[in-house]
């Protein structure tokens, strides 16, 4: 384009200055002019044409962006909470953001718009985010066997909650699958991004009226990644989805020929190392097991509790441990008799909820996984969360949770952890885990294993987010100002392989939980051991299965 500006300039000099032709003294040779005139009219229309068909692909583009953010600012936390919108959000500021940046440098000088530049002091997310918000659709999509049009058109379990996604958004994340090694899923949201492509290309074919939303059809740069794609989806074997993708790729460009039959070394990939190559890859085996998928099947609720109780479960009055509870008894549900598993109703305002959350907010820091004695604590994607770590003695409202869980439970509160507040995200969740140390190198010998755990539900979640105990079959809502309560080991204090737990992912919503752990130091009265050990009914549930 600037080059077309350039040669219009060129021409005006040679025309005006250079030639000395004497045009204006005769009608002979006129007629050059008037061609010269007709080559800058078409050089200059052809240069207004492109300048207007970008300008129309650029305010398209800012108009779908501009009703995005009119959604959002309507309810911002209602916006971010739902998975699709994040996961439209990352992928616009990584991705969406630098190709819209070069597109405005395709438009003379006199614009200047730089992403880099203007954006000093701005957040964007790194590849890490966009690869997390990615692998956290995936998760929702699996754990709660959603549909992926339905997910795509902003539909979860039924429920409509914001703007369909784009081809382009679907075919970024199957692309970032592929790059994850993520096969199945690949496949997915590549036939779905085609699918609405398809759609797409059909509604604006020529037999319709122009609109800016062409502009969304793939440019020269998209079609490069997608016959890139397509080619290594061949090599790996998978034939029907590289078949798919090339057909839209040379629907867009016939001219498109390739022979993909052969590898990179140019040798023919056999169906032997096609059908070899197209196995998922995994990080970690245990979401293959038969008790990865239970603990899935608990979240969803496909599975009732376990019937073998002492007598059967209710919901009822406790008095606790303090006096003051026969005028203020508690609101007690009974979720499991042994091991011992309980909701306390009702133990925290919304007021000291909101004041909890505000201490946390300035401290929080990724969630670690608890490293091996010596080691130093590690991201991983088995826990997805962001935590903070707030002493007892910092604020009068921590201290009354203590003296509020010492009143219910019985026991004492001398040797407990710093209080955690947590908070998950959407697709956020913690793989099943017990609370309990294995190795005793992991906790203070005075003080003892983690005898019980208490979550503190500081907030609401409208899917998803409950606290699944796969052993145990069942899994508790949170609810805003509840206790979950329950014992890691036995009156023996031999740990309790029952009480493994998780969080399942949320699917919409935030999720806000304090958790309180209490140590086994002081609780010989409180909690006294029997006659005989009682822990050999909990060794089976130690092994993975």
């Amino acid at each position: 384009m600037r080059r077309s500006l350039v040669l219009l300039g060129v021409l005006s000099c040679l025309g005006h200055l250079c030639c000395g032709s004497d045009y204006f003294s005769s009608i002979t040779g006129l007629e050059e002019l008037l061609q010269t005139e007709d080559f800058l009219l078409r050089n200059l229309r052809t240069t207004t044409n492109a300048v207007r068909t970008l300008l129309q692909q650029l305010e398209s583009e800012l108009s779908s962006i501009e009703q995005e953010h009119a959604v959002a600012a309507k309810d911002t936390e209602n916006y971010l909470t739902n998975p699709v919108n994040v996961y439209r959000l990352m992928k616009r500021l990584h991705t969406d953001w630098p190709q819209l940046e070069g597109r405005v440098q395709q438009i003379p000088d006199q614009i200047d718009f730089n992403v880099t530049q203007n954006g000093d002091g701005l957040s964007f997310p790194s590849q890490e985010d966009v690869d997390g918000a990615a692998l956290a659709l995936v998760r929702l999509q699996s754990t709660y066997k959603l549909d992926v049009a339905q997910v795509a058109a902003g539909i979860l379990n039924g429920i409509k909650y914001g703007s369909d996604m784009s081809w382009q958004d679907c075919f970024v994340l199957g692309q970032q699958l592929f790059e994850m090694e993520d096969y199945n899923n690949t496949k997915v949201w590549l036939r779905e991004s085609m699918e609405r492509l398809g759609r797409h290309s059909r509604s604006h074919s020529p037999s319709h009226s122009p609109s800016p939303a062409s502009a969304s059809i793939p440019d020269s740069g998209t079609l490069n990644r997608m016959e890139a794609v397509a080619k290594s989806l061949f090599q790996l074997g998978d034939f029907d989805t590289a078949y798919e993708l090339s057909q839209r790729v040379l629907q867009f460009d016939p001219k498109r020929i390739r022979n993909w039959h052969l590898g990179d070394k140019g040798a023919v990939t056999t169906p032997e190392e096609a059908e070899d190559m197209a196995l998922p890859r995994h990080s970690d085996s245990y979401s293959l097991t038969q008790e990865f998928a239970h603990y899935e099947k608990v979240c969803r609720g496909e599975v009732g509790p376990s019937p073998r109780q002492e007598r059967p479960l209710r919901c009822r009055y406790s008095q606790g441990s303090h006096p003051y509870r026969r005028l203020a008894p508690l609101k007690l549900e009974e979720h499991s008799l042994d091991p011992f598993v309980v909701t306390y109703h009702d133990m925290l305002s919304p007021r000291k909820i909101s004041d909890l959350r505000l201490m946390a907010v300035p401290r929080m820091h990724r969630s670690t996984v608890n490293p091996l004695p010596g080691g130093q604590h590690k991201k991983s994607s088995f826990r997805v969360s962001k935590n903070a770590w707030l002493a007892y003695d910092s604020h009068p409202t921590m201290g009354g949770m203590l003296s509020d869980l010492s009143d219910a439970t019985g026991l004492d509160m001398t040797f407990c952890e710093q209080l955690q507040v947590a908070n998950y995200g959407v697709g956020g969740h913690y793989e099943p885990h017990w609370d309990f140390f294995r190795d005793p190198s992991h906790y203070p010998v005075e003080e003892g294993n983690r005898m019980a755990t208490a979550i503190f539900y500081l907030s609401d979640v409208e899917q998803g987010g409950a606290t699944a105990f796969p052993f145990l079959n069942f899994a508790v809502k949170p609810q805003l100002g509840n206790v979950l309560f329950w014992y890691n080991v036995h009156r023996s204090l031999d740990v309790d392989y029952r009480t493994k737990h998780a969080g399942c992912p949320v699917l919409k919503g935030s999720k806000w939980i304090g958790n309180v752990w209490i140590h086994e130091a002081t609780q010989t009265f409180a909690r006294p051991c029997d006659v005989f050990r009682d822990h050999e009914v909990s060794l089976e549930y130690e092994i993975i299965k």
